[in-house]
């Protein structure tokens, strides 16, 4: 059974022609706003859903989008896309749905623009409910080219039952340009197998290189490979392009479209992905166990900007230890002495005194008193607020002193020390065993001294007293003679 995908053309413009057998290709081919709705129309129709219809006032504010994003340099959507379709006429006053994707870069491929919306969030328009289509392309000063593409859809209308001007039938929908009856539906068939199993697929007009490669489950890189064919070659009707498939001569399985291969680890331990189409942070993290935080940080990215093909993104570097991070000074903390040595708040715009008391940690109550004021007083911005506080003191690091390590002994100093030792334990042992040591005394009880009175002895005066003792006598014996 053929397998058929559809792709809706641009209704406001004439769709690319597709070059004659004998014409030049181009230098360049540039990823226009008629790729970007083919290829979002021919996912659509893989999925089995209706193919989008183009809108002219959707096309105008995808355009204007993407000048305003390319004029300012942007790195993110400008917001509310919604609403600024609906602000410019889409929709009649109904409720309007919509969704937006953008891409950025230099020299955008379709294969590259498909790694940036493969997620879920930006298959939307592939898988959701809309019904009507616009797509946009601008340049900036600096040279990156912005990619806009914008689904809608309004709240209770059938797709192709409501209409901007001249976009389709509004009665049936129809996808069939009303002045040439020409349709704008082109299908892609997939061919089979020849006698020498090779699969070769003939260009239709209005085919391109990605609707071809989605039609048959490859990529357009593939494509490009097996037929060697250049980046700046621009396909021609009639030109006939070799399709890998498994039961083709020298074919190798591919690694299937986002399925992540992961490296292997380097000498020094380091890790490196190279990143193919339809490959995302989200996917790449999830294979390799690394959080999509960390891959931003290892890499320096900003969540923001695209992978581009060929990408190398650092998964696992050299391990560096973090800088603590220090803890914030409090707003006590941070305060500053004035000439006087007191510490001061100026009150600002909508602060009261409440408010002041509750960032220092103190009372309302104190706050007032210190400053002379009662409940009912006013503060204005400007005013000096006393605080008699003592912001705690911020720890400093000392470091200790160092500490001598002590030399050992060399060996021949360890050996002639030990022999020394040795000797004289043995001396010490010698000594010990023929030495009888005698009884210790036993203590004999001090006398009395009866001239010794509160600790101080009056032996001195006995000759005195001797002296008195004899001179009395004296005198007694001289009365008695008389």
């Amino acid at each position: 059974m053929a397998l058929c995908l559809m792709s809706v053309g641009v209704f406001s413009w004439v769709p690319r022609p597709v070059l004659a057998k004998n014409a030049p290709a181009p230098l360049v081919q540039e990823v226009s706003p008629y790729d970007l709705i083919a290829m979002m129309n021919a996912l659509r129709v893989g999925n089995g859903l209706a193919a989008l219809i183009e809108d002219p006032i959707i096309n105008a504010v995808a355009q204007a989008t993407a000048q305003i994003m390319a004029d300012t340099n942007a790195t993110w959507h400008i917001g509310d896309a919604p609403g600024r379709i609906q602000a410019a006429g889409y929709g009649g006053g109904g409720k309007v749905y919509a969704t937006e994707n953008f891409a950025m870069g230099g020299n955008q491929t379709i294969d590259n623009i498909m790694v940036i919306w493969s997620d879920d969030d930006h298959m939307r328009p592939a898988t959701g409910p809309y019904c009507n289509v616009g797509a946009g392309v601008a340049t900036s000063s600096s040279g990156n080219t912005y990619y806009v593409l914008q689904a809608a859809y309004v709240s209770g209308k059938s797709c192709g039952s409501y209409t901007s001007s001249g976009t389709t039938n509004p009665v049936s929908g129809s996808t069939v340009d009303n002045n040439t009856g020409i349709s704008l539906i082109v299908p892609v068939k997939v061919a089979e197998p020849d006698a020498d199993g090779n699969l070769i697929h003939k260009v239709q007009y209005g085919q391109s290189l990605w609707l071809i490669a989605v039609a048959y489950k490859t990529t357009v890189q593939e494509l490009r490979i097996w037929n060697n064919l250049p980046e700046s070659y621009q396909l021609q009707v009639g030109d006939e392009l070799v399709i890998p498939w498994e039961g083709a001569k020298g074919y190798q399985t591919p690694t299937p479209v986002g399925m992540i291969i992961t490296s292997t680890p380097d000498a020094e331990g380091n890790i490196t992905h190279v990143v193919e189409a339809y490959q995302t942070l989200e996917k790449i993290g999830f294979a390799y166990g690394v959080s999509i935080e960390k891959l931003l940080q290892l890499n320096d990215w900003d969540p923001t900007w695209p992978l581009q093909i060929g990408q190398k993104l650092i998964i696992k570097g050299k391990e560096v230890t973090p800088t603590p991070t220090l803890r914030p000074l409090t707003p006590i903390e941070q305060l500053t002495p004035a000439t006087d040595g007191k510490y001061y708040h100026f009150v600002r715009s909508g602060q009261n005194a409440e408010w002041i008391a509750g960032l220092y940690g103190i009372s309302s109550a104190d706050l007032l008193f210190w400053n002379g004021l009662t409940s009912v007083s006013i503060l204005y911005p400007g005013d000096r607020l006393l605080l008699q506080v003592t912001p705690p003191a911020t720890a400093t690091f000392t470091p200790e002193p160092p500490t001598e390590t002590p030399i050992p002994p060399t060996p021949t100093e360890t050996a002639t020390l030990a022999a020394t030792a040795t000797a004289e334990s043995v001396s010490a042992a010698k000594v010990k065993a023929s030495v009888t040591l005698a009884p210790s005394p036993t203590a004999t009880p001090v006398k009395s001294d009866p001239f010794t009175i509160g600790g101080v002895s009056f032996l001195w005066a006995l000759p005195v007293l001797a002296a008195v003792i004899g001179g009395v006598e004296l005198n007694q014996r001289r009365k008695r003679t008389k």
